[in-house]
């Protein structure tokens, strides 16, 4: 998650003092963040093929957001200091959260959010990250919605997986709703997340039960959603909890998936405006 409040946590209180702040949904029940990822076969399909004309995206600027950083469990200092979220003051960044093995969150959404951004540039697509490697700290979660609006993206991605009890499964889309910022996108946001839902299906990964309704979450209190100028989902895109979800989310082969999945939406959502 962007680093707000918390939509669910099952974190011992040791971790959460650990941080020394408050953490989100995804940094709830925060492990490690260094740990062996595991080479597991995961039951997630190959990717497809776009089956569309992709010269959609040329000419086309594209942010992606992968959520937290490395360094950002050993800068309790700054990730904890406060900053507007659009609606009021939210810790600059989180940690993230981790499967029960160590595998962090940030390395997942760094791994899927290099693939996507290799991908996006091979179509022809201007490529906008947040953030330039995955060993830093920060940036803050209003420098983040700031770089994407400045660049000006026709579409945009926030990558998160969540942190929830490990009995539950699944992906979500957390989507905006009106805070005078981001009014003018909140319906294109909204068309573009039921996109994303339709192509995530392929990746082997479950629609989620245990949050929002049909996958969907509306969202107040978080910087991307909140400050956004642009089309913008975040994608949880499975509980690292749950040891089903853990196999797919370090798994090359389904952060492939995920990459592709969240092209060909883009792809569909910049053909229908």
């Amino acid at each position: 998650m962007d680093g707000s409040v918390p939509l669910r946590s099952s974190a011992p209180l040791a971790a959460v003092l650990l941080l020394a702040g408050p953490l989100v949904a995804c940094s709830a029940g925060q492990a490690p963040t260094s740990g062996p990822a595991s080479s597991s076969a995961p039951a997630a399909s190959a990717p497809a093929s776009p089956s569309a004309d992709e010269s959609v995206f040329e000419g086309a600027v594209v942010g992606i957001d992968p959520g937290h950083n490395s360094g950002n469990a050993g800068a309790p200092e700054v990730i904890n200091e406060p900053v507007w979220n659009g609606r009021s003051q939210s810790p600059c960044n989180t940690t993230g959260t981790a499967t029960n093995d160590g595998y962090p969150e940030h390395e997942f959404t760094w791994a899927v959010a290099t693939k996507l951004a290799a991908d996006l540039r091979e179509s022809g697509a201007k490529v906008v990250m947040t953030r330039k490697n995955n060993d830093g700290v920060g940036p803050c979660i209003d420098k983040r919605a700031k770089i994407i609006n400045d660049a000006k993206a026709d579409v945009a991605i926030d990558i998160h997986a969540d942190g929830a009890a490990d009995s539950e499964r699944g992906y979500s889309l957390l989507i905006p709703v009106p805070s005078g910022s981001n009014d003018k996108v909140v319906g294109p946001s909204r068309r573009y997340a039921e996109m994303l839902r339709t192509e995530m299906k392929r990746t082997g990964m479950p629609l989620a039960t245990y949050l929002g309704e049909g996958g969907f979450v509306k969202r107040d209190d978080l910087a991307g959603l909140n400050l956004t100028t642009v089309p913008q989902v975040l994608l949880e895109t499975g509980n690292m909890r749950n040891a089903e979800d853990a196999r797919l989310l370090k798994s090359d082969r389904f952060q492939t998936a995920t990459a592709a999945a969240i092209k060909r939406a883009m792809a569909a959502y910049l053909r229908s405006r």
